[in-house]
C-alpha cells in the first residue's frame, strides 16, 4: 500500500510542476505580448507618433520593453532573473498605474486621453494583480505542493 502510495504521490508532485510550469508559461506569453506592444508605440503603430511623444511615455516605453523581454525570455528559461525581472515589472507598473497614475496622464493635450482611455489603466493593475498571485501560485505548486500531497 505505500508503495502505491508513493506513486500517487510522485504523480501528484509531477503533475503539480507540471501545472507551474504552463502557469509560468503562460504568464510569459502575455509579457512577450506586453514587449510586442511597447515596440509597436516605438513604431508608431498604435496611433501617435512615438518621437513626439511625452519623454516620460518614451522611456516608460523602454523600460518596460526590456523588462517585459527579460521576463517572457527569463520565465521560460527559468532564469532567476526572469522572476526578479517579473516582480519588478509587475510591482512598479501597479505603484505607477495607482499611485502615480496622475503623472502619467498628465501630458500635452495632444497626447491627452479620454476618461475611458485612462480607464484602461484599472485593467493594467488588475492584470497584474493577477499575474503575482499566478506566479507565487505556480511557485508554490513547484516548490511547496509536494509537502501538501504527501499529507
Amino acid at each position: 500500500l505505500s508503495t502505491s502510495g508513493a506513486f500517487v504521490s510522485k504523480g501528484l508532485n509531477a503533475m503539480q510542476a507540471r501545472i507551474g510550469t504552463l502557469i509560468i508559461w503562460l504568464v510569459a506569453a502575455f509579457y512577450a505580448y506586453g514587449a510586442y506592444v511597447h515596440v509597436a508605440n516605438i513604431l508608431g503603430w498604435n496611433g501617435f507618433d512615438w518621437a513626439t511623444a511625452p519623454l516620460k511615455w518614451q522611456v516608460l516605453d523602454i523600460v518596460y520593453l526590456i523588462l517585459d523581454l527579460l521576463v517572457a525570455i527569463g520565465l521560460v528559461l527559468a532564469w532567476r532573473t526572469g522572476y526578479v525581472a517579473f516582480f519588478l515589472a509587475a510591482v512598479s507598473q501597479i505603484i505607477l498605474y495607482t499611485v502615480f497614475r496622475a503623472w502619467i496622464i498628465d501630458v500635452p493635450e495632444a497626447f491627452a486621453r479620454s476618461p475611458e482611455e485612462v480607464q484602461y489603466l484599472d485593467g493594467l493593475v488588475i492584470f497584474h494583480i493577477v499575474t503575482l498571485c499566478l506566479v507565487l501560485f505556480a511557485i508554490w505548486l513547484r516548490r511547496f505542493g509536494h509537502t501538501v500531497s504527501q499529507r
